[in-house]
């Protein structure tokens, strides 16, 4: 979750982030001055949507005008809330794309805590074959380099929002293809889709290009 609340605090607009999720100690980066005000909050904001959700409404954020701020409340999950205290000239396109990512990550971990919790009830040498697995995927060093290199090339052109941009299509790309290095230009033209191809695609190309060391139509 720290990853997460880093990557939302980022955005530019955004002052503070909260994340709490239900049976863990909140995630925050606001001063301890706010802790108390922020648990109050959760605890108020908790029941609106918990209200909401009894009477079959979807809305999935809540705004709160503080001054010269906004108070945005939003229901990543069913279990996880995230508290964001923002400049009211913020950016809400670019903030919504970033918790839309933020959202479908905080699912994948519950997902996966959820799997590691299932794991944990089979028999030793399954276990150790899926961690061998894993460990299999991770272990391509410069494979990882690369991914970090494209990612840093993508900030060039999205900004901030580009660690939510790579992270979603580096997720479409696994599941089409196998995660190796003769695959990364698939990966590249997954990403090429997010920029404008009057202005940005080529030179986007020309640099991934370079990292991967494969020529791309």
């Amino acid at each position: 979750m720290k990853s997460i609340l880093k990557n939302i605090a980022i955005l530019r607009g955004v002052n503070h982030v909260c994340i709490y999720q239900e049976g863990k100690e909140p995630v925050s980066n606001f001063p301890e001055s706010f802790n108390e005000s922020m648990m109050l909050s959760h605890g108020l904001i908790d029941q609106v949507f918990s209200a909401l959700k009894a009477i079959d409404k979807s809305h999935n954020e809540i705004y709160f005008s503080i001054g010269d701020k906004f108070l945005v409340a939003y229901l990543l999950d069913e279990t996880c809330i995230a508290l964001l205290l923002t400049e009211k000239k913020i950016n809400f396109p670019l903030l919504n794309m970033g918790i839309k990512s933020a959202t479908m990550k905080v699912r994948r971990i519950i997902k996966d805590e959820a799997r590691k919790n299932i794991a944990q009830q089979v028999a030793a040498p399954i276990q150790q074959v899926n961690v061998e697995q894993v460990e299999a995927v991770s272990g391509d060093v410069e494979l990882q380099a690369m991914l970090e290199k494209l990612s840093e090339i993508l900030k060039q052109y999205l900004g901030p929002a580009a660690v939510f941009v790579f992270e979603d299509d580096v997720v479409k790309w696994r599941r089409t293809y196998v995660q190796s290095r003769e695959n990364l230009p698939h990966l590249v033209e997954i990403i090429k889709k997010e920029l404008d191809p009057n202005t940005e695609q080529a030179g986007f190309l020309q640099q991934a290009q370079v990292v991967i060391g494969v020529s791309i139509a």
